[in-house]
């Protein structure tokens, strides 16, 4: 073979080769798809919306993308069929009509996208970062490339959609001219349902509580889209309302022997159309029974009228005995209220008596009193003696018995006295009462004989407890204590630390062996260290504090205030005003210190009152803004006041006066220039003060 032809055939088969590969090139060439629009969409809010919005396990909201077409002539065939991948970020998808929403959790910035038989997106850029609960739109377009070989797919997506959207409803779907069911489903939460069967007529049939059965017939013929069929629900339900038009109010609500509320009663639930039988039951009154309708979108309301079944009934008996009626009691001595028609036995009860039967009538709206026959005593028989003789006698603490007799006094046979347990005292003026339990038996005798002791326990007690006590003068012990005396009068005494002693002559009667007597708090004491604020008025203003101390009732006491005195002085040196004399000098003189301390003697009144006459000793200190300082003494005479207000803490008044004792010479010359400075030092004055006491 030549050169040449070997070049030929060379060059042949790469042709060839190039062919094949040029073919099966194209054979794999896919379609494919762009994002042509990404934005947010400020206006929506329906990723936090119900019952649109989703929440992660954290609690926050997912954004939504509503993937769709951008061509609005085009729609996007099976949405379902496209993956997304946003990096970690978790998603899932729900068709909404012809659009895709992806709910994807928030921070996501980039997106891949898939579909068989089309070129991926792969990781791109939303160029934002998608917010918590944010709504954006994502729109895309399709560029369909020819090829060589395409796959056929003979099925097609079928979509029930109901209206309204009832979630839970059966949905039976089966090939036409074949007798068993394909398939049988429920209604998901936005009422739809969707299949994806073989191309072929099929039929259905929906079956939703309160609605009519709804049929239907689709054929299914290309796979490029959805088939969906809209299915209008036809309602087959209204509502039951049971009004009171005067005496139905509270019955018993009874529907086809089903108890539904009571009147007044308006259903919330839907009732199929259709007729009910309708009871009506009421204590009281007869039952009411009718027959009502349903009709489609109405309210069917009834106005029964319930027939009275009862009369008003008063039942009385005397002593205060309990009324039972047909074993159930309803009162003690009287009853009345309403008792339904009919038959009933009525008893009298009472403790220690034979109870009464009575049976009544009672007629419908026939009003009656009827008085019963009170139960029968049964009784026994006391004997009471007492040495001395003459004691009074009282029976569970009466002095009278059932027969309206006196008990009386001893010795004393004591008839009809009810059986059973009874509490007998026999008492008399200084003599220690008796108290003895027996028990009465039907038609027997029982026999008290009682030693009446002219000495008893006393018992002593006060407030508050734990009080020495010393009786004519001997100490007998604190309270509370009991001692065994006879009836007489004692002299009776009580101490207790920070109440007033008590003393008091009292008669003690051993028929009431109880002494209580009350102590009053002792506020004011003999020694106590205090200290206050006062202020004080008249012919010197001044404020400050007080302290002092009591020591067996001897006071002594220390004082330090502030005056308000003040006076303005014209002078010169000379003392003249000839010429050449120095130059008179304006000067402002202030009340600086006054200060003393006091002694007495304090007489307490009561628990919470002292008066205390004192005598003391008063220093005033003026001094001027041009270096003058004076001062003078005075002797003071007052009574200080004072009242406890509680245990640590009382109030002050002290009326006091002042006369000059001494004085600096400088006090006695602007004193005589000035009157208002031997105020300062001497006149009337009053201190108001409050204190606290140890």
């Amino acid at each position: 073979m030549s050169q040449q032809s070997l070049k030929r055939k060379w060059a042949l088969c790469l042709l060839l080769c190039w062919g094949i590969v040029a073919v099966y090139a194209q054979s794999e060439r896919l379609d494919e798809f762009s994002i042509t629009e990404f934005y947010q969409d400020q206006q929506a809010t329906t990723a936090m919306s119900k019952p649109y919005g989703e929440q992660d396990r954290s609690g926050s909201w997912y954004a939504i993308i509503k993937f769709m077409s951008a061509d609005p002539a085009v729609k996007i065939d099976n949405p379902e069929a496209f993956t997304f991948n946003f990096g970690n970020m978790k998603h899932f998808t729900k068709v909404h009509g012809d659009e895709l929403w992806i709910y994807v959790q928030k921070n996501a910035r980039t997106v891949t996208i898939n579909r068989e038989g089309y070129a991926p997106i792969k990781k791109w850029d939303l160029k934002t970062t998608l917010k918590e609960g944010a709504t954006y739109v994502m729109k895309i377009t399709f560029d369909q490339l020819e090829t060589y070989t395409k796959p056929s797919l003979k099925k097609q997506f079928l979509r029930i959609q109901l209206e309204p959207g009832l979630s839970g409803a059966v949905v039976t779907l089966k090939r036409e001219g074949e007798e068993a069911s394909l398939e049988t489903s429920y209604t998901d939460a936005t009422g739809s349902k969707a299949w994806n069967k073989e191309f072929g007529t099929y039929v259905y049939e929906i079956k939703a509580p309160n609605y009519n059965v709804s049929k239907g017939r689709v054929k299914l013929t290309t796979s490029d889209s959805t088939y969906v069929e809209k299915v209008k629900l036809i309602p087959n339900f209204g509502y039951l309302e049971v009004q009171d038009p005067g005496n139905a109010s509270g019955a018993k609500v009874f529907v086809n022997n089903k108890e539904v509320g009571t009147v007044p009663y308006k259903s919330d639930t839907k009732w199929d159309c259709g007729t009910y039988e309708l009871l009506l039951v009421k204590d009281l009154y007869k039952s009411h029974t009718e027959t009502f309708t349903i009709e489609q979108g109405k309210t069917t309301v009834i106005r029964p009228e319930m027939e009275s079944d009862f009369a008003e009934t008063t039942l009385t008996v005397e002593g205060d005995a309990e009324i039972y009626v047909d074993g159930i009691r309803k009162g003690k001595g009287r009853w009345a209220g309403p008792l339904k028609a009919g038959t009933y036995q009525v008893e009298c009860r009472k403790a220690n008596h034979r109870p009464t039967f009575k049976k009544i009538t009672v007629e419908v709206d026939v009003a009656s009193t009827i008085a019963l026959d009170p139960p029968v005593p049964i009784t026994g028989f006391l004997s009471v003696n007492s040495n001395p003789l003459g004691a009074q006698i009282k029976i569970d603490g009466k002095d009278y018995g059932i027969d309206g007799e006196k008990y009386g006094v001893t010795p004393k046979n004591i008839k009809n006295l009810l059986i059973g347990p009874h509490k007998v005292e026999v008492s008399m003026t200084n003599r220690k009462p008796e108290v003895r339990e027996v028990n009465i038996v039907e038609g027997k005798e029982e026999t008290l004989n009682v030693e009446l002791s002219s000495t008893a326990k006393i018992s002593f007690s006060s407030t508050p407890s734990g009080a020495g006590v010393l009786i004519d003068g001997a100490m007998e012990g604190t309270t509370p204590f009991t001692k065994e005396m006879a009836s007489g009068t004692y002299d009776i005494r009580a101490r207790y630390y920070g109440y007033r002693p008590f003393h008091r002559k009292m008669y003690i009667d051993v028929a009431k062996p109880t002494v209580h007597f009350k102590m009053a708090r002792q506020l004011m004491k003999k020694n106590t260290f205090y200290f206050g604020a006062d202020g004080q008025f008249g012919a010197l203003t001044a404020v400050g504090g007080t302290m002092g101390f009591y020591a067996g009732n001897v006071n002594i006491e220390a004082f330090y205030m502030k005056g308000f005195g003040k006076e303005t002085v014209y002078w010169n040196s000379t003392g003249n005003d000839t010429e050449g004399a120095a130059h008179w000098t304006e000067e402002e003189l202030e009340v600086k210190t006054v200060a003393g301390g006091k002694f007495g003697y304090g007489f307490i009144l009561g628990t919470r009152f002292r008066v205390t006459p004192q005598i003391g000793c008063t220093y005033v200190g003026v001094s001027g803004n041009k270096e003058t300082s004076v001062y003078a003494l005075s002797g003071t005479v007052g009574v200080r006041l004072e009242a406890a207000c509680t245990s640590h803490f009382g109030i002050s008044l002290t009326p006091e006066y002042a006369f000059k004792l001494a004085e600096a010479d400088g006090y006695k010359l602007l004193s005589s220039v000035l009157p208002s400075m031997k105020d300062w030092s001497e006149g009337f004055n009053c201190k108001v003060g409050v204190y606290f006491f140890f």
